[in-house]
């Protein structure tokens, strides 16, 4: 692993495997949901809550937790896919760069984490 989220994303999921069926995984499952992770650990956040909750049949609160994971991880993936549309879709600034500015400003916009543009004036 080379970057300290990475680090952090083996030891956690390190620290889950060792509990093995434990409802205590399911806190380090969902620190694990809050990293943002990308689809191999997304699928296997979703396959352990289920072999918890089917390890666990006899406490039913377990799935209070397990929905409020999976309600993370849908919130991430929903969160890339509107960044993507965002970059994807043709940018259009607010309004031109009147004549007077037109050769010592332009427009640049960057995207923030919810996918939405913030536009900002620059001098060219």
């Amino acid at each position: 692993m080379t970057n300290r989220r990475n680090v952090r994303l083996v030891r956690k999921k390190a620290a889950e495997q060792a509990l093995g069926t434990s409802p205590h995984a399911l806190a380090i499952l969902r620190n694990l949901a809050e990293e943002n992770p990308g689809q191999p650990l997304r699928t296997y956040i979703r396959s352990r809550c289920k072999e918890i909750l089917s390890a666990n049949l006899d406490r039913p609160e377990l799935l209070i937790d397990v929905n409020e994971i999976l309600a993370l991880l849908t919130e991430a993936q929903l969160r890339k896919e509107r960044l993507l549309k965002a970059k994807k879709d043709p940018k259009v600034p607010p309004f031109p760069v009147p004549s007077a500015f037109v050769g010592r400003f332009r427009w640049a916009y960057k995207f923030t984490r919810a996918g939405e543009i913030t536009w900002q004036m620059i001098e060219a």
